[in-house]
């Protein structure tokens, strides 16, 4: 009964302050979508969420970071929570790739246009190829790290799936640097299958950067395995699981 009430209240505020922070970010992103008020409705959204969740953040490896470099930040796909636990604390300026469903959604789908996040189309590959290799680019260009979730979508089991190669290609062919994301917990609190909340804490580890710029295209699967390894080497399956 517990964790259905907080689901529901969770519920309400997501829903609540989303609308808030898209109607703010449509007027923030006409001026600057990359700027201190857009950045800053994300994070406090996402910190206000995790709070009304009850969900505690062990973050570590921040210190790894060079703040005046733009990342590819790789990470695993557990749970909508991924979501919150990233945009809470990768520091500086950072936008997501996004299925192209969401920009269809009323105001949330204008404010993420507007606010920065890259639209990408899973059902096609070359229009997602595009995306990844323009879009992207175009805000690493301006100082903006770029997030992906390289599993493609969230994990149904829990377990870290094959990677796909498109932000590897998207880092070699940059010489951006990437740093492998290690999510932790949060299969637990709100898997893909279920829309119940339950309170439970999240492991949020980045680990040391990558440099990509003596890896070619024909070093992506190298690369691609190297980043698996790393993130499955972290990753804690039995992290929050009671």
């Amino acid at each position: 009964m517990v964790d259905q009430i907080r689901s529901a209240v969770f519920l309400f505020f997501t829903i609540l302050t989303t609308f808030i922070g898209s109607v703010i970010a449509i007027i923030a992103g006409l001026f600057n979508p990359y700027g201190t008020v857009v950045n800053g409705i994300i994070r406090n959204w996402a910190k206000f969420l995790l709070w009304v969740a009850g969900t505690k953040i062990e973050v570590s490896g921040l210190e790894k970071l060079d703040l005046s470099q733009p990342y590819i930040f790789m990470a695993n796909h557990q749970s909508n929570f991924d979501i919150l636990a990233l945009s809470a604390n990768i520091p500086g300026t950072s936008r997501y790739i996004a299925k192209k469903e969401l920009f269809k959604v009323p105001f949330f789908g204008l404010g993420m246009k507007l606010a920065g996040i890259i639209k990408i189309n899973r059902s096609n590959k070359e229009e997602a190829k595009e995306s990844i290799n323009k879009d992207a680019i175009e805000r690493i260009n301006k100082g903006v790290s770029v997030i992906i979730f390289p599993e493609g979508t969230r994990s149904r089991d829990g377990k870290i799936h094959p990677l796909k190669k498109g932000g590897i290609i998207l880092a070699i062919e940059g010489g951006i640097p990437t740093v492998p994301t290690v999510l932790s917990g949060t299969f637990h609190i709100m898997n893909k299958s279920s829309l119940k909340l339950k309170k439970g804490r999240i492991k949020l580890d980045f680990l040391d950067p990558i440099a990509t710029d003596k890896y070619t295209y024909e070093d992506r699967n190298t690369l691609t395995e190297l980043v698996y390894q790393k993130l499955t080497s972290v990753f804690d399956p039995e992290f929050n699981k009671h």
